[in-house]
């Protein structure tokens, strides 16, 4: 059985137990602890408790670096077929005009392994890179800087090799 912290903070995750606070407004925790437990996908919308910003994998560890480097916030990264996807506070990434980055409209639901399922680990083709673990959320304009300079760094690296 799935075990999920409860409280204010989402603290909990290092005890074993899944922090579950950022999933409350979405109004699908059961749903998505129900799903967990049976060891499937959960279907979470976006918009209500954060946005969703899909990016290209071939340069989504090269952005969480840089993010990590920039000491801002990182919030959960879900590997997935056709990329990554940034979870990003609600209305951070409100006008995101970046090439090959999206963000996901309003109510798309979002399929999420449970938190456990990290690095290497699947469920379908789905799995965290940086799982949700009570961190804040990263912030659009962060992650747009972020990812630029990735797309810039990369850009170099191939006139350099071509």
């Amino acid at each position: 059985m799935i075990q999920h912290a409860a409280g204010p903070s989402g603290a909990g995750a290092a005890d074993g137990r899944l922090p579950v606070d950022w999933l409350s407004p979405t109004g699908r925790l059961p749903a998505v602890l129900s799903a967990w437990e049976r060891g499937v996908l959960a279907e979470v919308p976006t918009g209500i408790a954060w946005d969703v910003v899909r990016l290209p994998a071939r340069l989504v560890h090269e952005t969480v670096q840089r993010l990590r480097a920039a000491g801002a916030p990182l919030g959960p990264v879900l590997s997935a077929l056709l990329g990554a996807e940034f979870f990003v506070a609600p209305g951070s990434a409100d006008g995101w005009d970046v090439a090959e980055g999206t963000v996901l409209p309003y109510g798309t639901l979002v399929l999420m392994p449970d938190p456990g399922v990290v690095g290497h680990r699947r469920i379908g083709d789905r799995g965290w890179l940086v799982a949700p673990a009570g961190q804040p959320l990263s912030r659009g304009a962060d992650l747009r800087d972020a990812y630029a300079e990735a797309r810039a760094h990369a850009a170099e690296a191939a006139e350099v090799l071509g």
